[in-house]
């Protein structure tokens, strides 16, 4: 295996070498806050910093068991991007590490693959067939098998697709329709009931959808930096996309990550003007709340009353918690708290076996702040938080009541 670094992987880490040591980023890094990081190469600083020392010539390899599971503490939650002085992309400069360590044969995760390419292709199948499997599959042993932890719950797909719930909501339009949704893996394939409450409550408000051609957003490839794929995948989305978008539709997105990387990393990625067109036109299901209780909040009704909002790293990234917030509160809620502290899940990262005892150490800091009915905008974020603490735990939409009679 080279240990060494290319001339191409030192460019595309170069940037750690602007890092002057502040240790801003630790302040805010989940995995820095915890009693362990009282090692500094356990650190976001720490990270860097042997990212520094490999490109300045020290005795360091980079790609050694020991150092990659240090590097494997960040899990890109990109809360260090709004402190870091120098302007670093800190999560930009793992991502290139671990490119650099998937070529070097390292760094291979099956949950990726599972999410990505298995469920894809096992809901090609004839709806029967596709349930049967289902039942008949030990869960147990598939979580095992994927690296998830025994006290940790694999999200596995109820059944049925999302274009059944939207039939059945009778959202789903096509000439007519006014919205375009991206579903992503988990709310097409794996809890496509929890968007239900949504669809009815826009049928409620007379909205139609149409349901595009897309395949997976690509988040877990992207943390992972498997970008040759990645970009494949970005480019069959965009292609499909665009076409809604040049009806007049907008993109609604009902999860974070499909908002972060259909806004903001597709045009970084494939640098096209469909791309760039595809960005403008997407609209969070935080903001599309927010647009409806300003100017229809009559139509909706919540379940709870008070909630405490949990805000989800990647809703902080996108400036999401503040909308998700007035949202509910000119639809009747009373948000007792707003909770800004990260659940230690980092997508599917902490419900991984070699990650879990570090994502529970990182959720400590978070679990005695949460009183009563919980609302957090992020679907592992609701597992986690659901499994480690006694609240109730919704997504947005699901907070949403049920249409009288």
């Amino acid at each position: 295996m080279r240990r060494q670094l290319t001339a191409e992987e030192r460019a595309e880490l170069a940037e750690a070498l602007r890092c002057i040591r502040c240790g801003f980023c630790n302040s805010v890094c989940p995995t820095s806050l915890i009693p362990e990081a009282y090692k500094p190469s356990r650190t976001s600083r720490g990270r860097i910093v042997m990212i520094q020392a490999a490109l300045t010539g020290m005795d360091i390899d980079l790609f050694e068991e020991d150092v990659a599971e240090l590097m494997d503490l960040c899990y890109g939650c990109n809360r260090c991007l709004a402190v870091c002085p120098a302007g670093i992309p800190i999560p930009d400069l793992i991502r290139s590490y671990r490119t650099a360590l998937r070529q070097r044969g390292k760094g291979t995760d099956r949950i990726t693959g599972f999410y990505v390419e298995t469920l894809p292709k096992l809901f090609g199948l004839p709806g029967p067939l596709r349930r049967l499997l289902i039942s008949l599959t030990p869960k147990r042993l598939v979580a095992r098998y994927l690296g998830v932890a025994g006290d940790a719950t694999l999200p596995v797909p109820e059944g049925r697709e999302v274009l059944d719930v939207m039939r059945r909501a009778g959202v789903l339009g096509d000439r007519d329709a006014d919205l375009a949704y991206f579903a992503d893996t988990y709310y097409r394939y794996v809890r496509p009931s929890s968007v239900e409450p949504l669809m009815l409550a826009l049928r409620r408000l007379g909205y139609r959808l149409s349901f595009p051609r897309q395949r997976d957003s690509g988040i877990l490839l992207w943390e992972h930096g498997d970008l040759g794929p990645l970009r494949s995948l970005a480019e069959e989305n965009v292609s499909s996309l665009i076409r809604e978008v040049e009806k007049g539709r907008r993109i609604l997105t009902t999860s974070p990550a499909s908002t972060l990387m259909l806004r903001s990393v597709y045009p970084r990625l494939l640098k096209t003007p469909d791309a760039f067109n595809v960005s403008r036109a997407v609209v969070d299901v935080c903001e599309l709340l927010l647009e409806i209780s300003e100017t229809r909040p009559e139509v909706l009704s919540l379940r709870e009353r008070a909630v405490t909002v949990h805000s989800s790293c990647f809703s902080q990234h996108l400036d999401l918690t503040g909308k998700l917030v007035k949202a509910l509160e000119n639809l009747g809620a009373e948000v007792t708290s707003v909770r800004k502290e990260c659940c230690g899940v980092g997508g599917v990262w902490g419900l991984l076996e070699r990650n879990r005892l570090v994502s529970k150490r990182v959720a400590e800091l978070l679990m005695p702040h949460l009183k009563g009915p919980v609302v957090t905008y992020s679907e592992t974020c609701q597992l986690q938080i659901a499994e480690l603490s006694n609240s109730r735990v919704y997504l947005p939409f699901e907070v949403i009541a049920p249409p009288e009679g």
